[in-house]
């Protein structure tokens, strides 16, 4: 079974408004790393999927984006990860577009399951947005609430 992960508000705490745009502001929300602890004795794999705006506003730079899903990836204890830096209404002339790879397009999604080698039946996509849920969905997969999925009240 292959597990895809969203970071912001999903694995990693946000801050008000706004995600953890440092690898120093990552940390992981309770009951994370020993739920996904337990997923990998299991022998399942994980897989983090992020959309990374904050690249097409300017907020952040595409390497500051990698680093930043790549540290959360490493969090929760797997290497395997993508990222969207796009959005349709950016002011970056290079990442301002729309894109089949951010949520709630399927791309990143079929990009990790292809990587895996995994059905997209075997697939579970947990978040914390309606994005998730329609990418997941897009994309042939299962879809599971993070606050379902992490038990969170």
């Amino acid at each position: 079974m292959l597990y895809i992960f969203d970071k912001d508000g999903t694995i990693i705490a946000s801050y008000g408004n706004r995600p953890a745009n440092t690898i120093e502001e990552q940390h992981l929300l309770p009951g994370v790393g020993e739920k996904c602890a337990e997923l990998r004795a299991q022998g399942h794999h994980l897989a983090v999927a992020s959309n990374q705006g904050g690249v097409a506003f300017g907020f952040i730079t595409n390497d500051q984006a990698r680093a930043l899903v790549a540290h959360a990836a490493r969090l929760i204890g797997t290497k395997d990860y993508a990222y969207c830096p796009h959005h349709p209404k950016g002011t970056d002339p290079i990442h301002g577009i729309a894109c089949g790879c951010r949520k709630p397009q399927p791309g990143m999604i079929l990009q990790l399951i292809l990587r895996n080698g995994i059905a997209a039946s075997d697939t579970i996509v947990v978040g914390d947005r309606d994005t998730d849920r329609q990418a997941a969905e897009a994309a042939g997969a299962h879809f599971i609430h993070a606050d379902k999925f992490f038990e969170r009240s």
